[in-house]
């Protein structure tokens, strides 16, 4: 079952940015990962919520796949400048929509 993957990026430090978009592909595309949008601004039209400067959304086979990119020791040089250069919010799901339904 596909899972997905939700980032909200507000990024204060840019510095590690083109390096990390470089390099990580190749660490979430080894779990099957595939990143299917990235964001420019961000309109909230309902709610509350606070507006992130980006969203980025994955997909993986499922949703183990996505927790094991990110416990991937290969990652956690990059997760953590991620964290320092960024403040963020990642969310993952398994998509439960069944053939055929709308």
């Amino acid at each position: 079952m596909t899972a997905y993957m939700v980032v909200t990026l507000d990024v204060h430090d840019p510095s590690w940015v083109k390096e990390y978009m470089e390099k990580v592909p190749d660490i979430y595309e080894g779990y099957g990962g595939k990143r299917i949008v990235s964001s420019g601004p961000v309109t909230v039209v309902e709610g509350d919520a606070p507006t992130p400067q980006t969203m980025i959304i994955l997909t993986f086979p499922t949703e183990k796949d996505s927790h094991d990119f990110l416990a991937d020791p290969a990652y956690a040089p990059w997760k953590q400048k991620r964290l320092n250069g960024a403040k963020g919010t990642i969310w993952t799901f398994e998509n439960k929509l069944r053939p055929g339904q709308r």
